[in-house]
């Protein structure tokens, strides 16, 4: 005798929420099935009158549809292809909330990437489905603990906003937390780590972003990778002399053209509209949207003709436009006479002249998915100090060499404000030192500090030495061991 029993095949109802089983041999009620609100699943008999069974299995699926919006049944895929869409009013804050900004076309590329990557096991899962399983599964779909951390954070804000298309209730987009969510491990982890590019010891005092001398490029560094770049291309020196004179950016200094070196009554300045893109024309606004004019410096503090040699560039590159090698005019172009892309330049250019100008760098083993879904193992070079590190050397240059002011230095180096400046430059921590200084020697006993009208901290310490690191940090944490 055969005892094995087959369960009956219920039918979803309106919406989908409520799941409606007929009576059998055993049980010869009709019964419901579905997730109540709380998150809890509720399965119970209702009636043997299936009129009666029907409307209540109706009455709960409206329900639960008002609470879930009326966009539930749309697929987690067809949801994130409508999110990156479109960058209009897409920008959001870390913890979800709608700005009404537009993402930049690389923080749209990246978004579309991320989120690509994160409903590709989930896409067909629909909405009213989501649970913190398969949030879960979304976020941790790479490879590292900082890509979980990004990956959470675009999730976040991808849910907020299915929030607000009535596809998912608030109650499902709480299961990620807009603060303190709990940093999952990666799934796909890396066979071989990145290691953490290491920095010295900051004094008491000193803000976490301070950048010091220890954290740029020192002269020789500069000399040497712009010899070895100069070996590669023709433009290579004063391509290093840019960044370092100017402290553009890369994507803004590698789209510059001839038109955007201008001379004004005996000055040079350099005109920063754009900067690059992957968006058809490859030009989008520059970081933070604000453009800015650079003044140009005759020589560079290691004495390098910086003015004459980028006119003299400017000249070259329209002789090349005339020739058609160069149809934009380009100071910085790629072998074809067109815009760099980051990828090429880096791994083409850039990374080999540091290597051969003796930059430190590291080579780990990672694994890449090929667009046909195949994975690969690479060699990824991860060099200490990367050409934004310029950018650091030209701050550094500008506060210790031209004496340049907060004001100054955070209108032609495009640093979104003045809180930015102080804390990664200027805040050395020695200011905190003369306060001490002055108040203990100001002390009953402890002698009289003459007073500055202009800045009472230069009696007892020097503004040029307030500028830079008290003593180096290795030297420090040498004496105090002494």
């Amino acid at each position: 005798m055969n005892t094995t029993r087959t369960r009956s095949t219920g039918s979803r109802i309106g919406n989908g929420h409520v799941t409606l089983y007929s009576p059998t041999d055993r049980r010869p009620y009709y019964r419901l099935d579905y997730v109540d609100r709380d998150g809890r699943r509720c399965q119970r008999s209702v009636s043997r009158d299936p009129v009666h069974a029907l409307t209540e299995a109706k009455n709960i699926d409206d329900a639960l549809s008002r609470q879930h919006g009326q966009a539930g049944h749309r697929t987690l895929g067809d949801l994130a292809a409508d999110y990156t869409s479109t960058a209009r009013g897409r920008m959001r804050t870390p913890q979800g909330r709608a700005t009404g900004r537009d993402w930049q076309p690389t923080q749209h590329d990246d978004v579309r990437r991320i989120m690509r990557r994160a409903v590709e096991e989930v896409h067909q899962v629909q909405a009213w489905d989501l649970d913190r399983e398969t949030i879960d599964t979304m976020r941790t779909a790479c490879g590292t603990f900082g890509q979980v951390q990004q990956m959470t954070s675009t999730v976040r804000n991808f849910l907020r906003w299915c929030e607000e298309q009535g596809a998912l209730s608030a109650e499902q987009v709480a299961l990620l937390p807009a603060v303190n969510a709990t940093i999952l491990a990666p799934r796909f982890p890396q066979p071989e780590a990145r290691p953490a590019r290491a920095r010295l010891s900051r004094l008491q005092g000193q803000s976490p972003d301070f950048v010091g001398e220890e954290d740029c490029p020192s002269r020789n560094d500069v000399q040497s990778l712009a010899r070895a770049l100069q070996a590669a291309v023709s433009w290579g020196e004063l391509a290093v002399h840019t960044a370092v004179g100017t402290g553009l950016r890369v994507g803004e200094q590698f789209q510059l053209t001839a038109d955007d070196i201008q001379c004004t009554k005996g000055e040079t300045f350099v005109r920063v509209d754009w900067q690059w893109s992957t968006v058809p024309g490859r030009r989008a606004a520059p970081k933070h949207r604000k453009r800015r004019v650079i003044p140009v410096c005759v020589l560079t503090r290691d004495g390098y003709q910086l003015e004459r040699e980028l006119i003299a560039r400017a000249h070259a590159a329209r002789a090349e436009q005339r020739a058609g090698t160069n149809p934009d005019a380009l100071l910085f172009p790629a072998p074809a006479g067109g815009m760099w892309w980051a990828s090429g330049l880096l791994t083409k250019l850039l990374i080999p002249a540091m290597k051969s100008a003796g930059w430190n760098y590291v080579t780990v083993h990672e694994e890449r998915v090929l667009k046909n879904g195949l994975r690969k193992s690479v060699d990824v070079t991860q060099m200490n100090r990367t050409w934004h590190s310029l950018r650091h050397r030209f701050a550094r240059d500008m506060i210790d060499h031209f004496r340049l002011r907060e004001g100054a230095l955070m209108a032609i180096g495009g640093w979104e404000n003045l809180g930015v400046v102080q804390a990664r430059y200027y805040r050395t921590g020695a200011e905190h030192l003369t306060e001490a200084t002055r108040s203990l020697r100001g002390a009953p006993g402890g002698g009289s500090l003459p007073l500055s009208e202009t800045d009472p901290r230069d009696e007892v310490w020097p503004r040029a030495v307030r500028l830079q690191p008290m003593l180096p940090p290795r030297t420090f944490m040498h004496l105090t061991q002494v």
